[in-house]
């Protein structure tokens, strides 16, 4: 008994050194001259938002739950209608502040989830198949139709390691 755990956690252990260690998608900075709205941009080319809006200061630390002193930058665009789940976020965030501000995008995350919990089954899928991605210092909640579209568009933003 003691063998096969030993022989599980070997395992266990190689699995997370071969994931920590692997980054199909490429560099943790922005490709040259492309802003945080760009990114947003590409990603709304490829899966479009409903009825789109970009949130303002007060809305970035309301419904967003952003600490502003923890953020470089941030652009935000989520859907203005409320029968939408829709939602894209990046956040340029400040060095050691990642941590922090990916749990303000979880909080939203959540938020999202729960308001259409009782509302709109296909708005609840779409928010439970929300994301969000950590790229070095930027943050990226993505809720949307098509996630892995919007995850592609995200990573074609960013450098391509060498």
């Amino acid at each position: 008994m003691k063998k096969l755990g030993m022989i599980l956690l070997s395992i266990f252990t190689l699995e997370v050194i071969i994931a920590g260690c692997s980054d199909k998608s490429g560099g943790n900075e922005l490709k040259d001259n492309l802003s945080l709205k760009d990114v947003i941009t590409k990603v709304e080319e490829a899966a479009p938002m409903q009825m789109p809006m970009e949130a303002d200061e007060e809305m970035a630390k309301d419904i967003y739950h952003l600490n502003l002193d923890d953020i470089e930058d941030y652009y935000i665009k989520s859907a203005m209608v409320m029968n939408s789940a829709d939602n894209t976020v990046i956040v340029k965030a400040k060095e050691g502040k990642v941590d922090d501000v990916k749990k303000s995008l979880e909080n939203r995350l959540l938020d999202v989830q729960k308001s259409f919990e009782q509302y709109l089954p296909d708005q609840k899928e779409k928010a439970a198949n929300g994301k969000i991605l950590v790229k070095g210092n930027y943050v990226i909640l993505l809720i949307n139709d098509d996630i892995k579209a919007a995850e592609k568009a995200v990573y074609s933003c960013f450098e391509t390691k060498k």
